[in-house]
């Protein structure tokens, strides 16, 4: 039997994993993924500062998974491709059918490591 991908497919995926290990980032990648979303509104829809939201913004988008778009003051910033925030949709529906371990769904992984 062997791996189904390349040893470099693992590690590059793990890059992008990273970054999607930030629960505020999957949260505006889930609200800017069928539309273009002004700044402001991310900030007041995530409720995070702005200097806070420039962050997240300016690390998805060096990663190349945002694309930024300016009109006038205003900044709005689309996802390049919706189907990166599909795990999320999935793992919320197996946490909804109870499929995935309680403890993993509600402390994170890190409880579960520091148990060994």
């Amino acid at each position: 039997m062997k791996s189904p991908f390349p040893k470099t497919t693992y590690a590059q995926n793990s890059e992008v994993y990273k970054i999607l290990a930030n629960a505020k980032r999957l949260e505006i990648l889930n609200i800017i993924k069928n539309q273009e979303v002004r700044v402001e509104d991310l900030i007041r829809i995530v409720g995070i500062s702005k200097a806070n939201m420039s962050q997240h913004l300016s690390l998805l988008r060096r990663a190349g998974l945002v694309s930024v778009r300016r009109q006038g003051l205003y900044a709005y910033y689309k996802i390049l491709d919706p189907r990166i925030v599909e795990p999320c949709r999935i793992m919320h529906n197996l946490r909804a059918k109870k499929r995935l371990p309680i403890l993993l769904a509600s402390k994170g992984p890190s409880s579960i490591i520091s148990r060994r």
